[in-house]
C-alpha cells in the first residue's frame, strides 16, 4: 500500500455518479426517459485527474467528514457519492450560487467544466476492477412530469456523469416507491426508502448511488472468528472478531497506528486507524487540520510497511443516514438552500430563478466479514420551487476507531466512517 498514488484523486467522487442506471427496466410505463435522443458527446482521450483536482476532492472529503463527525455514534459517509450528486446540481447553478458551490467543490477560480472533466476522467479510471470486485455507480435525474428541464443541463450531465433522466408524476402515490426501487436495485437491496412522501413543491431529485463489493486479497479463516469484548462509549459488548496473524501493511505516526487490508487485485483497500492511548476518534480528528485530514491519512498509509502482525478486527454491519444541509451550509454553500437567493436558473428551460435545494439526504451501508466487504451509498439532492406552481503491530480494534475504503490508484476515499458500536440492536 506504499504505492497509494495520490495523483488521481479526483476520481473517487466523480466515478461515483457516472455509470448509467442498471435498474431502469422496471420503470417501463411508469416514467418517461428524458435522455432519449440526448447522446453523450464524444470525448477526447482520458487522462488521470490532475493534482489540483485530486486535492480539491480530498479537501471536500476531509471537510465533510470532519463536520459529520460532530454527530455522535456510528457514522459512515461516501464523500464520492455526495460530491457527484452536488456536481450534477452544479450544472444547473448560476451567478453567486454557482460561485459558492464551486468554492466548496473545487479551488477558487476553477470553472464548472473542469469539475465535470475531473469527474468524467475519474469514472473512466474506476471502471476497471478485479475479478472479485464490483463497483457500480449510477446517476439519475428525476423530474416531475409538468416541469420542463433545460436541455443544456441534461446534456452536461449526460456527457460527464452518464446520468439517466426520467419524467415521473410526483403526484402519484406510487412515485416514491418507483424511485426507491431504482435506488434499491442500484445498491443490490442494501439501501431503500430514500424518498418518503414527496412534497408538492419538489420538482426534481438528483440521485447518485455507489455500490462496492470485494473479497479480501487474503481472507480471514472463519474458524478463527470468535467473540471478544469491544469497549463502546456506553460500556463493553461481546461481538465476533475476525483474527489473522501474518505480514500486513502496518502504519504508525501522528498519534495513531493501523493496518491496511487490500482487496482483490489491490486496486482498493480497507484501512483501520486506531488513535494512540485513550484518545477517541473524534478527539484525534479534532487535532488534525480539517481541510487536509485526508492528506494526513493518505500520508500515513503511504508510509506503511509490511510487518508480522496479529490482527483482531470486529466483524460488523452498520447503517447510517443523515441530512447534509447543515454540514454543507457550514462548508459554505448555504445560498443553494436559500429559497430567496438561490439561483438554479440553468436547470429549467424558462431560465427562472425559482428553484433551490430543499434537502440533501445521504444513506450508507457497510458489512465487513471473513470474505470481504460490501458497502453502498445513496445521495439525493432534492430541488424545490420557491412558489407553488400548478404541479406539485498487535492491532486489536476493541474500542472506537476510524475506518474507510480507499481507491488505491488515487488515494481518494470511497467511504469513511467511525465505528463506536459493532453490535446491531
Amino acid at each position: 500500500m506504499k504505492s497509494l498514488n495520490l495523483k488521481a484523486i479526483t476520481g473517487i467522487l466523480c466515478l461515483l455518479l457516472i455509470l448509467p442506471s442498471c435498474a431502469s427496466g422496471f420503470l417501463a410505463g411508469k416514467s418517461t426517459d428524458l435522455m432519449k435522443g440526448i447522446q453523450p458527446a464524444q470525448q477526447g482521450s482520458i487522462q488521470a485527474p490532475d493534482e489540483r483536482a485530486r486535492k480539491d476532492i480530498n479537501r471536500f472529503s476531509s471537510s465533510l467528514f470532519v463536520s459529520e463527525a460532530e454527530n455522535q455514534g456510528n457514522i459512515m459517509i461516501s464523500p464520492a457519492s455526495v460530491y457527484f450528486a452536488l456536481a450534477m446540481a452544479l450544472n444547473g447553478a448560476d451567478q453567486e450560487t454557482k460561485v459558492k458551490m464551486l468554492e466548496v467543490l473545487a479551488e477558487k477560480g476553477v470553472p464548472a467544466d473542469q469539475v465535470n472533466k475531473a469527474c468524467r476522467d475519474w469514472k473512466a479510471m474506476l471502471a476497471k476492477t478485479g475479478s472479485k470486485t464490483t463497483l457500480d455507480i449510477a446517476n439519475a435525474i428525476w423530474y416531475h412530469q409538468d416541469f420542463l428541464p433545460a436541455q443544456a443541463f441534461l446534456q452536461s450531465n449526460a456527457d460527464s456523469f452518464g446520468a439517466d433522466a426520467r419524467k415521473l408524476d410526483f403526484r402519484d402515490s406510487s412515485a416514491p416507491e418507483t424511485i426507491n426501487q431504482w435506488i434499491s436495485d442500484a445498491t443490490k437491496g442494501t439501501i431503500d426508502q430514500m424518498i418518503e412522501a414527496i412534497d408538492p413543491a419538489v420538482v426534481m431529485y438528483l440521485i447518485n448511488t455507489v455500490y462496492f463489493k470485494s473479497d479480501w486479497q487474503t481472507p480471514f479463516d472463519k474458524n478463527q472468528t470468535q467473540n471478544q469484548t469491544f469497549n463502546t462509549p456506553k460500556g463493553p459488548v461481546e461481538t465476533p472478531f475476525l483474527h489473522r496473524i501474518g505480514d500486513m501493511a502496518y502504519f504508525t505516526g501522528n498519534g495513531a497506528q493501523g493496518v491496511i487490508l487490500p482487496y482483490d487485485d489491490g486496486s482498493f483497500a480497507y484501512f483501520a486507524l486506531l488513535p494512540d492511548g485513550q484518545v477517541t476518534p473524534r478527539e484525534w480528528i479534532a487535532q488534525q487540520e480539517a481541510d487536509t485530514l485526508m492528506e494526513t491519512i493518505t500520508g500515513l498509509l503511504d508510509r506503511s510497511s509490511e510487518y508480522p502482525t496479529e490482527l483482531a478486527l470486529p466483524k460488523y454491519t452498520a447503517r447510517f443516514e443523515d441530512s447534509l444541509k447543515d454540514e454543507l451550509t457550514k462548508l459554505g454553500m448555504g445560498i443553494a438552500f436559500d429559497p430567496e437567493n438561490a439561483d438554479f436558473s440553468r436547470m429549467n428551460e424558462s431560465g427562472e430563478k425559482n428553484l433551490y435545494i430543499s434537502e440533501v439526504k445521504h444513506k450508507t451501508y457497510v458489512r465487513v466479514d471473513e470474505k470481504g466487504t460490501e458497502a453502498s451509498a445513496a445521495t439525493s439532492v432534492e430541488v424545490s420551487v420557491t412558489s407553488m406552481p400548478m404541479f406539485e503491530r498487535k492491532m486489536v480494534y476493541d474500542r472506537p476507531f476510524i475506518y474507510g475504503i480507499m481507491d488505491t490508484q488515487t488515494g481518494v476515499p470511497l467511504f469513511l466512517g467511525i465505528l463506536e458500536d459493532p453490535v446491531v440492536r
